[in-house]
């Protein structure tokens, strides 16, 4: 084989073309039909391949072997010559015996067992690190290889737009790692909590996936890109089918929509969250930014902008269709507080112990804004049983909450009491 030929060969192999890809958070299962066998994984594509991810599906029980690919080239090259030239030796003319052991016969005579390195062949190698697929027995009718790969995966990414009306667009960026190319004919987004086991691949470090196979409908490829459709829930996972099929490049990291999410209930307001210790303190106020998605949403990256200014980059959680989203957004430098704590009154027992205790925690706040801003208190209060502002008695531990509007430029405060019982 000449150096333009294995070149070729090699850059053919490395394009994964598969029927069907599955691209998760952390890794991609890629399936296609096992019409030939043997099959060869170069090096660029092996070192991804999640260990023990191999198998055959569709079919009954397959018996198959993974053997590096230099093995079957060095079984091809037995019985021809080659040269074996040792750190300080001179070059000394053999023919290769065996190619499992790298059992030389020398012409001088006698046999001996050589390294690789130490070998000069009369064709061209090929590239260490990659491996061979084959079938111990005959191709299995409907047969589909499936494997898995760290080098492509996804990762969900938002844009909240605060204006009239505010939007959120939900983005997925698929990365591909690798240097070889992913296209498939059906492909699918699943986003979730995989549960996977800590595994090895060489050149990075992976997750291999555990658990069945989900059953997943094939989508019919169209010409264009067409919108994603959100298909739902398939056993915990939310799935987002691509129509037309997915080609991701060697390095590419492509971004494309993948729902499109409506929001509701839009409000800004700010937090404050304390626990009582007996003790005063003061801050900023934190800034909170809270709405309700139409859709289910997988955990993600959320840049948060008013018109054109990013007012937050955070982590946004996996959300429930209906279910509020709470941002926070950092501190606000121009809305400050302080907290005062005052001891009222204390209850002792007859023999001096502390029965009770009463609180009186006083809110202040001052507002640089230009705009009012509606401020949400929590404090925690830790005891055997509370009673917040004479109400009755709650046992353990008690998150006592208050709002309270705090206009621009101006102040405002609230007062609790609250009674702990020991």
């Amino acid at each position: 084989m000449n150096r333009v030929t294995a070149t070729l060969l090699f850059l053919l192999s490395s394009a994964a073309h598969a029927a069907d890809l599955r691209v998760y958070p952390t890794f991609a299962e890629v399936r296609q039909p096992l019409t030939a066998a043997p099959l060869s994984f170069p090096p660029a594509q092996w070192r991804w391949i999640q260990p023990g991810s191999v198998t055959v599906l569709g079919a009954a029980a397959t018996p198959f072997s993974l053997r590096p690919l230099e093995l079957d080239w060095l079984r091809a090259q037995e019985g021809q010559p080659v040269t074996w030239r040792r750190a300080g030796q001179p070059a000394l003319a053999a023919t290769l015996e065996r190619a499992d052991d790298l059992l030389l016969r020398l012409e001088s005579g006698g046999f001996v067992r050589a390294a690789l390195e130490d070998l000069t062949f009369s064709s061209l190698p090929p590239v260490q690190g990659g491996v061979t697929f084959r079938l111990n027995g005959p191709l299995p009718a409907g047969g589909t290889l499936s494997y898995r790969t760290a080098a492509l995966s996804w990762t969900p990414r938002y844009e909240l737009r605060v204006g009239t009306p505010t939007t959120l667009s939900a983005l997925a960026q698929i990365t591909n790692r690798s240097d070889q190319v992913f296209t498939a004919e059906h492909a699918d987004l699943f986003g979730g909590t995989v549960r996977q086991v800590s595994a090895a691949v060489t050149g990075t470090l992976t997750n291999a996936a555990a658990g069945d196979t989900l059953p997943v409908p094939v989508m019919p490829a169209s010409a264009g890109r067409a919108e994603p459709i959100n298909v739902g829930e398939v056993r915990g996972l939310q799935r987002y089918a691509l129509p037309g099929g997915l080609t991701v490049g060697r390095g590419e990291q492509l971004t494309l929509p993948f729902l499109k999410p409506q929001v509701g209930a839009f409000t800004r307001y700010g937090s404050v969250q304390s626990y009582l210790n007996g003790t005063g303190s003061s801050g900023q106020v934190n800034r909170q930014y809270k709405f309700t998605p139409s859709v289910s949403l997988p955990a993600g990256t959320v840049d948060v902008r008013e018109g054109d200014l990013l007012v937050g980059s955070v982590t946004l959680p996996a959300a429930q269709a209906g279910a509020p989203i709470d941002l926070n957004l950092g501190a606000d430098p121009d809305l400050r507080y302080v907290k005062r704590v005052q001891q009222l009154s204390q209850e002792k027992s007859a023999a001096g112990q502390v029965v009770s205790t009463t609180w009186q925690v006083t809110y202040s706040f001052t507002s640089r804004k230009s705009a009012g801003l509606r401020v949400n208190v929590r404090e925690q209060v830790y005891g055997r049983s509370v009673s917040v502002d004479g109400g009755a008695p709650q046992p353990g531990q008690v998150t006592v909450t208050r709002q309270v509007q705090v206009p621009a430029q101006g102040q405002a405060s609230l007062t609790v009491r609250i009674k702990v019982m020991n």
